[in-house]
């Protein structure tokens, strides 16, 4: 009795000791999974990512996937929180290069570009996911909230850049900062791409487009005054 309690015990403080190193251990081997499928999501798309290959960039093993995360779906989930609790350098520096910049369309034109390159540098594989995201083509109830917090993310972003792109003195009159960054976020969007791209346009036409029509909320005649070279009170 007496050594059949003791072993009792002993099992019991066992199962509850909990390294810290142990913890810190798991910890990064989360992140290093999390980091290797968002990478692979978005260099070879979604479906043609296997846990398998998530684990081997990894340096782990499938099991240890699968009891983490579940299934490609909780990868995905986790993954894409992951993706927006990070700070992209070029974003920030597109930021600070829009504030120098004094004249408003060519801070347009710099937003079109840089939104540009950013869709090129993987646009398939990226394209997939965000619409995998906010569009999945097989309804799992695990991505509603990721989906809602994509949204929010991308429209709190593009929100940033139209505080710089139309600051009130130069904003077209009758236009809330709300309503242009609502309206940019749905130009720049998978979606849309996606929808041009099979109408047969290319990145130079899509570009331009995104100019002309961000520079519909300037005021006219500040848009004018810009493209005749003419100094634009107002800018940031």
């Amino acid at each position: 009795m007496t050594r059949s309690t003791s072993r009792d015990r002993a099992g019991a403080s066992k199962r509850h000791y909990s390294s810290p190193r142990r913890t810190e251990q798991s910890e990064e081997t989360r992140q290093a999974v999390l980091q290797a499928a968002l990478e692979l999501f978005t260099q070879q798309g979604f479906n043609e990512t296997s846990i398998r290959q998530v684990a081997e960039r990894a340096a782990v093993s499938d099991q240890t996937v699968y009891n983490a995360f579940g299934d490609k779906i909780g990868l995905l989930e986790q993954a894409g929180y992951m993706f927006m609790s990070h700070e992209d350098p070029a974003e920030v520096a597109l930021l600070e290069a829009l504030r120098a910049e004094p004249d408003p369309v060519a801070r347009i034109r710099m937003v079109a570009r840089q939104s540009r390159e950013f869709w090129e540098q993987g646009a398939e594989p990226i394209l997939q996911l965000e619409l995998l995201v906010i569009y999945p083509a097989t309804r799992d109830p695990r991505l509603d909230a990721l989906a809602e917090q994509s949204m929010a993310h991308k429209l709190a972003g593009t929100r940033v850049l139209c505080e710089i792109l139309y600051p009130d003195a130069i904003r077209r009159a009758g236009f809330s900062l709300d309503t242009i960054a609502e309206f940019a976020t749905a130009v720049d969007s998978a979606a849309a791409l996606t929808v041009l791209q099979r109408m047969g346009w290319d990145m130079d036409r899509w570009e331009q487009w995104v100019t002309d029509l961000l520079t519909l909320f300037l005021d006219p005649s500040v848009a004018t005054a810009s493209r005749q070279g003419a100094p634009v009170s107002g800018a940031p």
